[in-house]
């Protein structure tokens, strides 16, 4: 006979919302529960082990909201087949169109997010992926990463950060936020791997690694490092570039024969500080 499917409907609006028991909030083992919200349908799959939530969908736990038009929430249960046993453990969630995953002062978009709850990973996938925070806008072409519970975002194909007026290219970008005095989530360390590309108002450096402290506002880039700054160019080993205050430094590989080598036009620096060797 049994079909096992759950509808609930209320004049076109679901004000019922699902939770799960005991379940940990990612990185706190509190037992916050999983509230699940929708504008339009919530669906009980038994068979599946699943909640189909449809229409204007949020679903929170903790700092965490997910909104989204779809969402399909995977639990584990005790195997009873009692619903008011309560062992219910909702472990992932899958968004679909238009979805937002907000912690505390952040907010991550694209067309479909897979979360663990157990772990705090989001995974986007799609088109127009963004992570933005208070301070800087990240974006990429392939995927997007998102560990809420550890403050870690990596940007995966053509991952790009724009913060203030300078902007770090690279094949891939991860970046490690930690909180401020006020609780705010903030850009502490970034390591960019391939292709990089730093702009900056006054220079652009290219190579093949970087890695950017936002404490000190510096920049170190390894391998094939170019800079270019009007017509003036250097290039090396390494660099060190501080954002703060313009003044690049290249460096050579004495242990593999690799020199610095600069090309300089008299009168073109205009008062800036030439990058030195």
């Amino acid at each position: 006979m049994k079909k096992i499917f759950y509808s609930i409907l209320a004049a076109g609006i679901l004000t019922t919302a699902a939770q799960a028991q005991n379940l940990p909030v990612p990185g706190t083992g509190s037992k916050e529960p999983v509230e699940i919200s929708a504008g339009k349908t919530l669906e009980w799959h038994q068979n599946d082990k699943q909640y189909v939530a449809n229409g204007a969908v949020e679903a929170k736990q903790g700092d965490v909201t997910i909104l989204s038009e779809k969402l399909i929430a995977d639990y584990r249960d005790d195997g009873s087949k009692k619903a008011e046993s309560g062992n219910v453990q909702i472990w992932q969630l899958t968004a679909e169109e238009n979805v937002q995953i907000k912690n505390t002062d952040s907010t991550a978009v694209g067309d479909k997010a897979v979360y663990n709850v157990d772990t705090g990973m989001a995974t986007l996938t799609g088109n127009d992926l963004k992570l933005t925070t208070p301070d800087q806008v990240i974006t990429a072409q392939e995927r997007m990463e998102y560990d809420t519970a550890k403050g870690i975002a990596k940007a995966i194909g053509k991952a790009k950060i724009v913060r203030g007026t300078d902007t770090l290219n690279a094949a891939t970008i991860t970046a490690n936020f930690e909180k401020d005095a006020n609780g705010n989530q903030v850009l502490k360390t970034a390591t960019a791997i391939g292709n990089v590309v730093i702009i900056t108002p006054e220079e652009t450096l290219t190579g093949d690694n970087g890695f950017y402290n936002a404490a000190t506002n510096t920049a170190e880039i390894k391998g094939n490092v170019k800079i270019v700054r009007g017509p003036n160019t250097l290039e090396g080993a390494r660099a060190e570039v501080n954002l703060t205050t313009n003044i690049s430094k290249m460096f050579g590989a004495p242990e593999n024969g690799t020199r610095v080598k600069g090309v300089f036009f008299p009168g073109s620096q205009d008062g800036g500080n030439t990058p030195s060797p």
